[in-house]
């Protein structure tokens, strides 16, 4: 496995270098008392401010970006379906159905089989984590488990992070296979966000009822809390990306700083709250796509071999 670590490494570097120059975005959703629900956009470099989607009609409390086709995933809560806007565009941002889902939440692409993964919240019954393709198509249900949140996708090793929510005994962040299989616990605490540093290979969340940003290797042990955001049972939105990781303060969004010694400064502060995140980088692209070259020896004569029951690629040797 250490050689294909490497080619993960020497393509971060790549894009690291082909990316200097270019802007960087946030994109976040804001709370249906702001219009009914918008989606915006902020340079980090310019500091302007605009407007992606707005009259939502529903809380979108995560985001997701499709690389490779140029799409923003967006799980409707009140609508109870999945929508996805392409981005960037020329043109007016023009919203496009994909597939129908009950209480929506949680929302994650995996970028080298094409498919999209959500949960269900369905409060007093069980919580589901589905997936389909990007267009909406082959929904299949891949687990139910305690009312579920956040989600995450680990594309690399196959794993899918989640955490459930409602009673407190049972708030955890687990984990299990794209599959649904070798589902365990990784955390046993509570989770309103999931980000994956692939780089150092750990797992960040939000405690929801502290406000504490945290972090673990990927199989839950060296838990620690990083930065506290001193704000209990409001914030949702986190989001890694190399070495960068942001998070979300109620109606702020903070980058976090870990060396040489932790510190958050606030890049954004608006007027209402905010629940999902991420950040954009165009030219991050060509990661996805040279992943996608290197998908046949990288992954799946290591990793995966086909499922031949579901008619895709998602189970997983047993030996890793």
């Amino acid at each position: 496995m250490k050689w294909h670590r490497l080619i993960f490494s020497v393509l971060i570097i790549f894009v690291c270098l082909i990316t200097q120059g270019f802007p960087s975005k946030l994109v976040f959703s804001t709370n249906m008392t702001d219009s009914n629900g918008r989606i915006y956009e902020f340079n980090l470099d310019t500091g302007r401010v605009s407007y992606i989607l707005t009259n939502l009609q529903s809380d979108v409390y995560s985001i997701a970006y499709d690389y490779n086709n140029g799409y923003i995933y967006i799980p409707r809560l009140h609508k109870n379906d999945i929508q996805r806007v392409k981005y960037p565009s020329d043109q007016a941002y023009t919203p496009e159905f994909v597939t129908n889902a009950s209480v929506p939440i949680g929302i994650a692409i995996d970028p080298l089989y094409g498919n999209v993964y959500w949960t269900e919240y369905n409060v007093g019954k069980a919580g589901n984590i589905y997936r389909c393709n990007l267009n909406g198509s082959d929904k299949f249900l891949v687990l139910n488990d305690d009312p579920l949140f956040a989600l995450t996708l680990d594309y690399r090793y196959r794993w899918l992070y989640y955490s459930t929510t409602l009673t407190a005994k049972k708030r955890s962040i687990r984990r299990s296979r794209l599959d649904g299989t070798r589902n365990q616990t990784v955390i046993e605490e509570e989770a309103s966000d999931l980000s994956i540093d692939f780089i150092e290979e750990r797992l960040y969340w939000m405690n929801f009822a502290t406000g504490d940003l945290k972090s673990a290797y990927l199989n839950g042990t060296n838990d620690r809390k990083l930065f506290s955001t001193n704000t209990t049972i409001q914030n949702v939105g986190i989001y890694v990306l190399d070495d960068e990781i942001y998070c979300v303060n109620f109606n702020e969004i903070l980058k976090v700083t870990l060396q040489p010694v932790t510190s958050a400064s606030v890049i954004y502060a608006g007027t209402k709250r905010i629940y999902g995140l991420l950040v954009y980088k165009e030219k991050r692209k060509y990661l996805y796509r040279n992943l996608r070259n290197y998908k046949l020896p990288m992954f799946k004569s290591n990793i995966l071999t086909k499922n031949a029951n579901h008619g895709n690629k998602h189970r997983v040797r047993e030996s890793l």
